[in-house]
């Protein structure tokens, strides 16, 4: 005879007990190695940090082009050089109008840090920039490496940097357009300049920013440029004509 079981009954048939508790038992096994894989296929987050409400003081010498940056003296020996830390204002804005009347002089200001491998940026405090006879930092002599094709995205400084994780990619586009649009610096973040993962200041050929309507249309997804790499100290800037940005499906 079938065995059959009513819902008020204290227990269920031998037979059905069985089959019931294979199926639980499948199931859980299933989910459990359905998270495993899933988790194991996941991609993690990169080393990217934003020191939000962290505020230090630097300083350095300004320089404008081609974005504001901070030219700060490494610690050491004498002879140890610069290091090149790109300037922000807060929110989705650049640090044009905050860096404007300091260019070339020595500053001290106040700022959050953003960085991701070597390259590093600061969120300056509004108002923070005032001249500071002591700061020390010399220019390093720019050197042209050649031409280079190179597949990647282009990316705003900011949030790649630290402020956003992920800072890149298509679920990124808008957020990058935007700040892009308000003036943040133009990054290209490569995996094959030399055989190695790179992040280069974006210019024109003229070593100038790009024309926001030249290049906002190919944020956040994989591109093709060729133009010529300036290596200046520890900074690498990629001149293009944006005319020849190629979108990569």
């Amino acid at each position: 005879m079938n065995e059959f079981y009513v819902g008020y009954l204290p227990k269920a048939p031998a037979g059905i007990s069985r089959r019931i508790r294979a199926v639980v038992i499948a199931l859980l096994v299933i989910a459990v190695v359905g998270a495993i894989t899933f988790a194991s296929v996941q991609r993690t987050f990169v080393p990217a940090i934003f020191e939000y409400g962290t505020q230090r003081s630097f300083e350095g010498i300004i320089e404008r082009k081609p974005f504001p940056t901070l030219l700060v003296k490494r610690r050491g020996s004498p002879d140890s050089g610069s290091s090149h830390y790109l300037l922000v204002a807060e929110g989705k804005h650049g640090a044009d109008d905050e860096v404007s009347e300091f260019e070339g002089k020595p500053v001290r200001l106040k700022g959050t840090l953003i960085y991701r491998g070597s390259q590093t940026m600061i969120e300056v405090v509004k108002g923070s920039i005032s001249v500071a006879g002591s700061a020390e930092a010399l220019p390093a002599a720019a050197k042209t490496l050649g031409v280079f094709e190179l597949d990647g995205e282009i990316v705003d400084g900011k949030c790649y940097l630290g402020v956003m994780n992920p800072g890149s990619g298509k679920v990124h586009r808008d957020c990058a357009a935007r700040c892009l649009s308000g003036g943040v610096p133009i990054l290209f973040a490569t995996n094959n300049f030399r055989g190695e993962p790179a992040v280069l200041q974006l210019t024109d050929l003229d070593q100038k920013p790009l024309r926001k309507a030249a290049f906002l249309d190919h944020v956040g997804q994989p591109v093709r440029l060729k133009g010529t790499v300036v290596e200046n100290g520890d900074t690498l800037i990629f001149e293009i004509d944006p005319a020849g940005i190629t979108l990569l499906r």
